[in-house]
């Protein structure tokens, strides 16, 4: 089969042919259709200990179809539509079992660095992985939906516990992520105010609902944001840029007992700095501040996201679409932060 491979740490992607993977007894294999790609996969091929053996082949937004199961699967049949969820659990352990499997303690990895990923024709995963979609969602969309929208989904319902009326502050707003922060957001009933650099990013936050716009390089955040919100502050602040200047505002600008989300963060090997910043414990006492961190989500926030998708309350922002060959090219584009919204790389 066709796939692009990464033959080691940070080195740019080839297009090779390699042999289709194996089904093992849990397993299920399927044809991939559509793959997203964003900061996430770009980051994590140039961090080192992510990526278990080389050589690799990146990708964890994958949608496509089932073409084979193992002899032990009753979940999945052939024909069938799935994306996948893209850590690798136990299923076991206390947090597997209530329903919070990010926090897996035997976490096995990440698709497409524990494990081949879906920049491929074919891609092989533990059936518990995948998660059927719904008819009316598109391959693109439902690749997108895997991280790109249901981690905003969880970050807005689960962390931030948006109401209808709240004031959200969104940074990073016109990525990959943080676009579909915005909406997800504004399907809450939230007001948002979006956050990021440059005309594009700022009007493509606008296009996807975004109230207010705040343009990071005019500084003096904390300023803007309590001109919009008359001095009170917001409800809630999601970052999915996570710099140090962009937590510590987020903490300046919360009202009282406002919430701050922690989606993004910044490796050193690829950022050359850290997502650390100063907390001063008696403002957050004083003003019942709280701190989330949202680390991904749970299969059935996927299924629910993929439902949402399906009623068409939110849509996937994708910028536009990439044969696999030109995955590495479509890197380099999110290196240069040339992209508003995710991308697809779309296999016919």
């Amino acid at each position: 089969m066709k796939a692009m491979v990464l033959n080691g740490l940070g080195q740019p992607l080839r297009l090779e042919n390699v042999p289709e993977p194996k089904v093992g007894p849990n397993d299920a294999k399927i044809r991939v259709r559509a793959v997203g790609v964003g900061l996430t996969v770009v980051h994590m091929i140039q961090q080192p200990g992510l990526v278990t053996a080389y050589p690799r082949i990146p990708g964890h937004e994958v949608a496509g179809e089932v073409v084979e199961v193992g002899s032990a699967v009753t979940s999945l049949k052939p024909g069938q539509r799935v994306t996948n969820h893209f850590y690798l659990t136990c299923g076991q352990c206390r947090y597997c079992r209530a329903g919070r499997e990010s926090l897996c303690t035997a976490f096995g990895g990440y698709v497409g660095m524990a494990c081949n990923g879906g920049y491929a024709e074919y891609m092989v995963l533990p059936a518990r992985n995948f998660v059927p979609v719904p008819d009316g969602v598109s391959d693109v969309d439902a690749a997108v939906a895997a991280d790109a929208i249901a981690t905003p989904y969880h970050a807005c319902t689960k962390e931030a516990a948006i109401a209808p009326g709240d004031n959200v502050l969104v940074f990073g707003a016109g990525g990959g992520v943080g676009i579909h922060v915005v909406q997800v957001a504004k399907a809450c009933g939230a007001r948002v105010i979006a956050v990021d650099l440059g005309e594009k990013k700022l009007e493509g936050a606008r296009a996807a609902g975004a109230d207010e716009l705040v343009d990071g390089a005019r500084g003096e955040l904390v300023k803007q944001v309590n001109a919009l919100t008359g001095g009170r502050g917001v409800d809630s602040v999601i970052d999915v840029v996570a710099a140090k200047e962009t937590l510590e505002a987020s903490l300046a600008a919360l009202a009282p007992g406002g919430r701050l989300v922690v989606v993004g963060v910044r490796p050193p090997a690829v950022f050359g700095d850290q997502s650390k910043f100063t907390v001063d414990a008696t403002q957050v006492v004083r003003k019942g501040i709280e701190i989330h961190g949202s680390r991904y989500v749970t299969a059935a926030e996927i299924g629910q996201t993929l439902e949402l998708l399906r009623q068409k309350r939110v849509h996937a922002i994708v910028d536009s679409t990439f044969p696999l060959e030109e995955a590495e090219h479509v890197h380099q584009l999110i290196r240069d932060n040339a992209l508003v919204g995710r991308v697809a790389l779309v296999i016919p």
